[in-house]
């Protein structure tokens, strides 16, 4: 053991830590936020009304399970600033555990340099990482389904690394859990589904058979996959886009060259890597056959290519994939760290990046969590059929914030006031 890998630790997750209770507390309502708000001045949050949203989202708006969750983490007080770090920080432990094999050691400093390696790829690579982490309806949509959805390969994963037949219990978790996973993204059922099945046959071939709970993982994923896309809320949301072209129509319409491109953007945000890769290949250790950092990434460029289909695009879109890409590239840089010279260089790499994000995390989210705050307090205090002007955010969107996006209409109908504006002129949006 080293006496300095918990201090290690600590000094990773306890800066993250705080720098999430910040910036979720902080957090601006803007865009979809002010329709989640919104919510919690009609409904109190209980079992009945979180099986509403469920089945009304289901039915008639967003049929994704993180939408839910998203709505339920605008109530008042103080669930969100306690609740979304923890599961935060719980998705950059799976991930790290993922690239580990195992569950990571809180005794081991080479652990914890995993761990820094990981979270800063994942974050340099991932395009609008500030938003992914403190704007409710992404981290609901987007990065609450990846934290389910790796926590579901988490036994298949181990499984590889060290074959185990399992408790009695798997079974029904992973039942659960695959369902639950399934019914969060749209975009990466098939990327999953593919990887538990390469384990199942990894472990046929390796002479170890198929267990229960891998198949019990895979129907409970198979099912929440197709749950979600039979889901008749797709027909209502953006205005019904999803029902004016059919699969292979909307790839068409696009044409080849814009196609090409949102597969090529993988590269070029996973292109942020390459400091990385470059100290890797440096080091010139050779490792051995590495078939689950390539699983990884075949299944990051899959969630990519299943975007071909998807009526709306985004960046956002992107997390899935450049979170998987990141585990390989991670695997692929561990592996290679035997030379001091090189530990210490990635070390100082990975800890420079992670610290580099903190800051300009709580840099961002000081300045437009009061913007947002003062734009509250004045809608509050503005009198019924008023025209009310909210100051502008000094931030445009970018890596760390979503930017603004003030829906005039429903937010002069839910205060009461005759117009909502931005002071300025025209909305920066």
């Amino acid at each position: 053991m080293n006496r300095r890998a918990p201090l290690l630790w600590a000094a990773l997750f306890g800066s993250l830590w705080l720098v999430m209770i910040l910036c979720t507390y902080w957090e601006p309502i803007v865009r979809d936020g002010w329709r989640n708000l919104a919510w919690h001045r009609s409904n109190d949050v209980d079992l009945e009304s979180i099986w509403r949203l469920v089945r009304d989202g289901w039915l008639g708006s967003n049929p994704r399970l993180g939408q839910t969750l998203t709505t339920v983490l605008y109530a008042p007080g103080p669930l969100h600033v306690i609740l979304t770090p923890l599961l935060e920080l719980t998705l950059f432990w799976i991930m790290t555990a993922i690239v580990l094999g195992r569950w990571p050691s809180v005794r081991s400093a080479d652990d914890a340099l995993v761990a820094a390696t990981v979270i800063a790829i994942f974050a340099i690579t991932t395009p609008q990482f500030g938003p992914m982490l403190f704007y409710r309806p992404y981290m609901g949509n987007y990065t609450f389904g990846l934290l389910l959805s790796l926590a579901w390969l988490v036994p298949y994963r181990f499984h590889v690394a060290v074959p185990r037949d399992g408790r009695w219990w798997w079974s029904p978790l992973l039942l659960v859990l695959g369902v639950a996973a399934g019914m969060c993204n749209e975009h990466t059922g098939p990327a999953f589904l593919g990887l538990g099945v390469a384990a199942c046959v990894w472990s046929v071939r390796g002479g170890h058979g198929i267990k229960p709970w891998m198949i019990a993982g895979l129907v409970g994923l198979a099912a929440g996959y197709v749950l979600l896309l039979v889901a008749p809320g797709h027909d209502a949301r953006y205005d019904g886009l999803a029902k004016q072209a059919g699969l292979l129509g909307r790839i068409a319409e696009r044409g080849a060259a814009e196609n090409v491109r949102i597969v090529a953007m993988l590269a070029v945000y996973c292109a942020w890597s390459l400091p990385w890769i470059v100290l890797a290949v440096c080091a010139r250790v050779k490792a051995k056959r590495e078939p689950v950092l390539w699983a990884l990434a075949a299944a990051g460029v899959l969630s990519t290519l299943v975007l071909l289909g998807s009526p709306k695009l985004g960046a956002r879109l992107y997390l899935h994939s450049t979170a998987l890409v990141a585990l390989a590239i991670t695997g692929f840089v561990v592996a290679r760290l035997a030379a001091p010279w090189v530990k210490r260089a990635c070390a100082v790499l990975s800890i420079a990046v992670v610290a580099y994000v903190e800051i300009r995390c709580v840099l961002t989210y000081r300045v437009v969590g009061a913007v947002s705050a003062e734009r509250i307090m004045i809608l509050e205090q503005a009198s019924a059929g008023s025209r009310v002007v909210l100051p502008r955010y000094p931030i445009r969107g970018n890596t760390w914030f979503l930017g603004d996006g003030v829906t005039f209409d429903f937010v002069a109908d839910h205060y009461g006031v005759a117009d909502v504006a931005v002071s300025g002129g025209k909305d920066p949006e």
